[in-house]
């Protein structure tokens, strides 16, 4: 019985990140393609910054992460699904947090507008997970046989 878990926990490690890594290829072309959308847009004031610029900006990502954590949810064996959506999850918090170049020093806001991008997909994550999930509730069962 404990090598049927570990063998499940395994797969299911295996289906989140797998599924985080294969977003990438997913992500920059939809990102390259919106970046072409929104060139030229300028963010004025602190609040902007820090709030908007990370959401605007990270939006391809963030529903590429939210198809993750849905797929994740859908794959996954497990009685809590979105539970394991948290893997992927934690690697684009980590990732898009130390993903970071600075020409200069940042400040204080340049790593709050970095902990905003960062947190922005692994929320996207964990709510795709948590609509497949909810979905998946709603759905009917197939009939049953019974003849």
């Amino acid at each position: 019985m404990k090598s049927l878990r570990n063998a499940a926990t395994a797969r299911n490690l295996l289906i989140g990140g797998g599924a985080y890594c294969l977003s990438w290829w997913i992500a920059y072309p939809l990102a390259f393609g919106y970046g072409k959308l929104t060139d030229g847009i300028t963010y004025p004031g602190d609040f902007a910054y820090v709030a908007l610029m990370p959401l605007v900006t990270g939006l391809p990502y963030a529903l590429v992460a939210a198809g993750v954590g849905a797929s994740v949810a859908w794959l996954v064996d497990s009685e809590r699904p979105v539970s394991w959506a948290a893997f992927p999850a934690a690697m684009y918090a980590y990732f898009s947090f130390r993903g970071q170049h600075w020409a200069r020093p940042p400040m204080l806001i340049d790593r709050a507008s970095q902990v905003t991008g960062a947190l922005f997909l692994a929320v996207a994550c964990l709510a795709g997970a948590k609509f497949a999930v909810r979905q998946r509730e709603f759905l009917p069962s197939s009939p049953s046989s019974s003849s």
